[in-house]
């Protein structure tokens, strides 16, 4: 759950997890389909997108606010990038964690409390915010401001389609030395002439196979679903909607809907879930509704 205000398609709105994560899969597609620009993506796609979780959801969200949100996953990634640089960090490829022993984390987290959400344990959305990001974190002007709290939206959306080309130059995302060189040599111009702009002139697109990446991308999400599967973990009790739904009279039956699937995605909690009272299932469902829908 991203909260972000209130819902509707003016303004802040109020991301679901499941929402955040199928919005970032069709913008992950769009960019290993080859559709998504160099620099970053266009308004059609966040219209796009916008389309797409109406049609899934049921819910209205602006392309605005697509894109407001995409930010807000980006300074996660930044955050990411930022914690596996520590000098002490390990990194699990399998499961996406960044690992600090006893000793480290707990030194870390003494001063860097909020890091808490991003050590120790699985990073969720990690392939999908690495195939639209890139592996390199921000610098510059951009990295001063990593001090804003996760999940605040900024007002302006010129500053993350700029900072997004500076991350794919520093990166060299896709972009040849000869390119590089260019965009050097482009910058040294303005530096000299401060009102020459190059307006008319567009970044190449990164040189990479449409296809060969999308086929890397289905058989990555094949190989962790088929990984995934073959563990006796996956399972969950069969009458775990129906314990789930009991609580109908309690609570909406969407938000009720939404912790099913929470539970389904997460196996060891729907079983630990499964075998608690009815009064300890109640405060389970009451806790997980009140952190992820305030207010409502």
């Amino acid at each position: 759950m991203e909260p972000e205000g209130s819902s509707g398609t003016g303004g802040h709105a109020t991301w679901t997890s499941t929402w955040s994560g199928y919005m970032l899969e069709y913008l992950a597609n769009l960019v290993v389909n080859g559709t998504k620009t160099s620099s970053t993506f266009k308004m059609v796609h966040y219209n796009g997108c916008e389309k797409a979780l109406q049609e899934k959801f049921g819910i209205m969200r602006s392309g605005e606010q697509v894109k407001n949100h995409l930010k807000t996953w980006q300074k996660k990634f930044r955050k990411v990038c930022d914690l596996r640089g520590l000098s002490a960090a390990g990194w699990d490829e399998d499961t996406f964690t960044i690992t600090l022993d006893d000793e480290h984390y707990n030194s870390h987290i003494k001063d860097h409390k909020a890091d808490a959400d991003f050590l120790n344990k699985p990073i969720q959305h990690f392939e999908e915010m690495h195939t639209i990001f890139g592996s390199t974190m921000a610098t510059g002007r951009f990295a001063k401001d990593s001090s804003v709290p996760l999940g605040t939206q900024e007002e302006s959306t010129d500053d993350w389609d700029n900072e997004v080309q500076r991350m794919e130059v520093q990166s060299g995302s896709g972009i040849g030395a000869t390119q590089q060189d260019n965009a050097a040599t482009s910058s040294a111009t303005k530096a000299t002439n401060p009102n020459k702009r190059d307006k008319g002139k567009k970044r190449a697109r990164p040189d990479h196979d449409p296809l060969v990446a999308a086929i890397k991308w289905e058989s990555t999400k094949l190989a962790k679903a088929i990984k995934v599967a073959g563990k006796a973990d996956n399972d969950v009790p069969a009458d775990l909607y129906d314990n789930v739904m009991a609580f109908k009279g309690s609570f909406n039956e969407t938000h009720l809907s939404f912790y099913h699937s929470y539970l389904v995605q997460h196996p060891h909690i729907a079983r630990a879930f499964n075998s608690l009272s009815f009064e300890h299932k109640f405060n389970w469902v009451a806790k997980h509704i009140a952190d992820n829908y305030p207010g409502q």
